[in-house]
């Protein structure tokens, strides 16, 4: 009995329009096997409009030029098309599907304008250096400038020069162009040269932080900066420098890198994990690996943090769903250094290609490339990650297990422990140095923010008082509801930290949390005249991260008998409601005091002020507190501050 093989479903007439249309976008996203899933059913049975005819062998070709449905009918396709459709991206696919004959047809059309010539130079040239022909591919890929199947290099206010052989005669503008990890290796390549410390790049604004970072004494211009009154200065892509640097080097790869890799004292081993690499039409199949089984690969007892830019709802929720695993408190697409900066501590980084190749192999972390069958040329002529960067180890994507990972794990961490524990660092500003006051619920950490308050520590606006804390909590109003309780949201836990608690040994990192914080502070008229200040006792969940942002930062921390503590808790409104029973708040002052003996341990500045001895009349632990918060101590002053009326109250 032969073999019965199921047939895809026959469209009914008028229904072209309804696949077409998804599949396209299908194409778009980079789903292309989706594509050609949606649109085999119509080339066994073609829609008998004319248009839709077109659109669907435009799809067919789309699918073939990433070897993806019936490669042998889309050669028999694009041969016997006329020349005058889609010669641009037809050409690639011959090339593809090394069919020379069609692709020479498609090059002496005799309508072929100027711009398919320059993109059937780049498409040749694209050609080579994936064939590793290094020489004869960069100067027919330089051509790009003026391409169509290439994203827009040359903004209408700039001109093209080509990037001379000798560097004396280079101009002195460089536009910056494609995704991250392209801009990254450029600018590598641009570094290693030396000779561009001074000079003025022009690019996407968020690549400004890259020039101040790396080329400080130069110049940048985001494209939307650009004015009509310029005369159109000549300025080289910044592509062109990897050719140049390969007729000196025979290299491909940089050969420099940005960054050290660091280590936070305190902290455990972390890696960064990157399941899905490229965008758009270049985020093909091959570089991808649904979450759930990338998760699959990973060891139970390792924490890893989330590097996916543009992570769905539904990961997202699977990972804050699993033990393992943290989520940046940053937008990834923001800033590229922020990024850099959250790499940098890490352990390793395990991902498909993307721009977190570079971002880790330009700050000599280790990484663990996961090679997909159509490496790009980057990689050099054996498809490996080291050529570029020695910190690199490649793992082909058919080789892909979980005890490979764990064996690399292994070494990586070994390798952490051995880096040197980076220094904490001072500061000049006032503004960088604020005083945060933190401890147990209840443990009167507003009648301790009252007296620094009245010494002069600035608060901005605060909680004012209620029947259970008349004097006011001494709270920020635009901290603790702009800053912290979103901060723990983000994190996946509870905003008012009591039923669901964030990790207490590694928090998930926030490079820009000084800079909402102060956007948060100037919005509120603060002049950085003088110290500022935060009460939180939620702080003590956080601390890690307020650390990392203000790491000349005075913490203190008020402590209260813990029996007073446990019936304040049950017997305060908004505390009482989770529970009235001692036995539930036992647990929970274990975690918090914890968390504050991590912060002792930290290196932090940090002092403790018992408010049942302030409280008393023993002035001896406030004062000192008030002199390293750079405020003069006032006895009588403090005296007034203080009622013993609020720890009975308490």
């Amino acid at each position: 009995m032969a073999d019965a093989r199921p047939t895809a479903p026959v469209p009914e007439a008028g229904a072209a329009a309804s696949i077409l249309g998804p599949a396209q976008e299908a194409l778009n996203a980079g789903r292309v096997s989706e594509c050609y899933r949606l649109i085999a059913p119509l080339l066994s049975s073609p829609p008998p409009d004319g248009k839709d005819r077109s659109h669907l062998a435009y799809l067919q070709l789309a699918c073939a030029l990433y070897h993806t449905g019936d490669l042998e009918a889309a050669r028999q396709l694009n041969t016997t098309l006329a020349t005058r459709h889609w010669r641009a991206m037809r050409y690639r696919l011959s090339l593809r599907l090394r069919d020379f004959q069609t692709a020479k047809r498609l090059r002496r059309d005799p309508d072929v304008t100027a711009r398919e010539r320059d993109d059937f130079r780049t498409t040749a040239g694209l050609y080579l250096l994936w064939a590793r022909r290094y020489r004869q591919g960069f100067p027919l890929y330089a051509a790009r400038h003026n391409a169509i199947l290439f994203p827009r290099t040359v903004p209408a206010r700039l001109s093209h020069a080509p990037l001379p052989a000798d560097p004396k005669e280079d101009e002195d503008t460089i536009i910056l162009e494609q995704g991250l990890g392209d801009v990254l290796f450029h600018l590598a390549h641009i570094r290693a040269e030396g000779r561009h410390e001074k000079s003025r790049f022009v690019g996407l604004r968020k690549y400004g932080s890259l020039i101040a970072r790396y080329f400080p004494h130069a110049q940048f211009t985001a494209h939307d900066d650009l004015t009509e009154d310029m005369d159109r200065p000549r300025a080289h892509l910044a592509a062109d420098f990897i050719g140049r640097n390969f007729a000196r080097t025979r290299m491909v790869g940089p050969g420099t890198t940005f960054d050290r890799p660091l280590r936070r004292l305190g902290e455990p081993p972390v890696w960064g994990i990157c399941w899905r690499g490229g965008s758009g039409q270049n985020r093909r199949e091959e570089r991808h690996i649904p979450l759930r089984m990338f998760l699959d690969l990973l060891p139970r007892d390792r924490r890893f943090l989330a590097l996916q830019f543009d992570m769905t709802p539904e990961e997202r929720a699977i990972l804050l769903n699993d033990g393992r695993a943290m989520i940046p408190l940053s937008d990834l697409t923001r800033d590229p250094v922020n990024t850099i900066d959250m790499i940098r501590p890490l352990a390793g980084v395990i991902s498909v290609d993307s721009a977190n190749w570079h971002m880790a192999g330009l700050a000599e972390i280790p990484l663990l490339a996961i090679m997909n069958p159509t490496a790009h040329w980057f990689w050099g002529p054996d498809a490996k990650a080291e050529s570029a960067y020695p910190s690199a180890t490649t793992l082909p994507k058919s080789e892909l297990r979980a005890d490979r990972v764990q064996d690399w794990l292994d070494e990586t961490a070994e390798g952490w422990q051995l880096r040197p524990p980076a220094p904490r660092l001072g500061a000049r500003k006032v503004a960088e140095r604020p005083v945060f006051v933190l401890g147990l619920p209840r443990s009167a950490t507003s009648m301790t923010t009252r007296v620094l308050h009245a010494h002069g520590l600035w608060l901005g606006d605060t909680v004012p008082g209620n029947p259970e804390n008349p004097q006011g909590y001494f709270e920020s109003r635009a901290l603790r509801d702009g800053i912290v309780k979103p901060l723990l949201s983000e994190m996946g836990v509870d905003p008012f930290g009591v039923r669901h608690l964030p990790a207490h040994d590694i928090a998930p990192p926030c490079p820009d949390l000084a800079a909402r914080i102060a956007a948060a502070l100037r919005a509120e008229r603060y002049d950085a005249s003088r110290p500022w200040g935060f009460k939180d006792p939620k702080l003590t969940l956080i601390w890690r991260l307020f650390d990392k942002a203000y790491p000349d930062a005075l913490w203190v921390i008020v402590t209260r008998p813990r029996e007073q503590v446990i019936a304040s808790l049950c017997r305060t409104s908004f505390m009482a409601r989770h529970s009235t029973s001692p036995e539930y708040w036992v647990p929970f002052c274990n975690a918090y005091e914890h968390r504050l003996a991590q912060l002792r341990g930290s290196g932090a500045r940090v002092m403790d002020v018992d408010s049942a001895a302030l409280s008393g009349g023993d002035l001896a632990q406030i004062a000192p507190v008030l002199t390293a918060a750079g405020l003069t101590f006032d006895a009588e002053l403090t005296r007034r501050m203080i009622d013993r009326a609020d720890l009975q109250r308490a």
